[in-house]
């Protein structure tokens, strides 16, 4: 089964930002950042996807998000 990454820790390190950074540039809380980053996540908030895109510059989703095999399963 496949699973969504979200791939935000690669990107702000690929960046040299941290995600207190982030949430000063987007205005969301480092907690809520943290918690979308984890990969135990239920649900994407694409209202926070698309704030943070714009906040880094991102015009491609693949950037942020990518699909990847489930072992669990």
């Amino acid at each position: 089964m496949l699973k969504i990454k979200v791939k935000i820790k690669e990107v702000l390190k690929e960046r040299g930002m941290t995600q207190m950074d982030l949430s000063k540039l987007t205005g969301i809380a480092q907690a809520r950042i943290s918690k979308l980053s984890s990969t135990d996540r239920q649900e994407v908030n694409l209202e926070m996807l698309e704030k943070i895109a714009h906040a880094l510059g991102i015009t491609d989703i693949s950037v942020l998000l990518q699909f990847e095999e489930d072992n669990k399963n």
